[in-house]
């Protein structure tokens, strides 16, 4: 009996002191909830995405309003593009992508945008012509390099050129990189990319 008193005691102490202090009192977080696959947060993925960086123009196909970007990613489902000035979600544009005289055409819905940084945007109708283009591209991006049947006829990139866009890509995959990991903050990352590809 002594000790169930000397613990409830002990408990009401505790309560006291908690109440008492300025400190916040530390609780043991329970079991997190299971989220479902519906979820609506704006960085979740069905599809892989790889590291890609094409000039980008995108078109409001409502207003004809017209941004120029370039991408961060790319995917079988969608892309990134980097932007000052991304279009309002759910706004259906027609993307045309450009990289090493390749063009990928689609019509797509912008799903989430950031401020002066960009938006992704959800491919929804691809022609097969161009569909051809975004399998290529993938296939490079994931290590299965695929023939190109006039890859013989093709005069190989100039080397300095390819060092550029390499260097171009790598930087813009560390700026986000410290964006997310929140080392520098929004308008600084712009102010980068702003350097970087005017």
């Amino acid at each position: 009996m002594n000790e169930f008193v000397t613990q409830k005691s002990a408990c009401c102490l505790t309560c006291t002191m908690s109440q008492r202090s300025d400190k916040p009192l530390i609780l043991v977080p329970g079991p997190m909830p299971v989220t479902s696959g519906t979820t609506s947060d704006p960085e979740r993925r069905q599809a892989i995405r790889y590291p890609f960086t094409a000039a980008a123009e995108i078109i409001d196909l409502r207003s004809q309003t017209r941004v120029i970007g370039r991408t961060a990613d790319l995917g079988r489902g969608g892309c990134y593009v980097d932007t000052l000035s991304p279009l309002a979600v759910g706004t259906v544009v027609r993307v045309r992508l450009e990289r090493e005289r390749r063009v990928f055409e689609a019509v797509a819905t912008v799903i989430y945008a950031h401020l002066s940084m960009g938006m992704g945007l959800a491919f929804t109708e691809i022609k097969p012509e161009h569909r051809a283009v975004l399998e290529a591209w993938i296939a490079e991006l994931s290590g299965e390099r695929l023939p190109e049947p006039d890859a013989a006829a093709t005069v190989p990139e100039a080397g300095p050129v390819s060092a550029v866009l390499n260097l171009q890509q790598l930087l813009n995959e560390l700026i986000n990189l410290m964006v997310r990991k929140k080392i520098i903050n929004e308008n600084e990352r712009a102010a980068l990319l702003r350097r970087m590809f005017r």
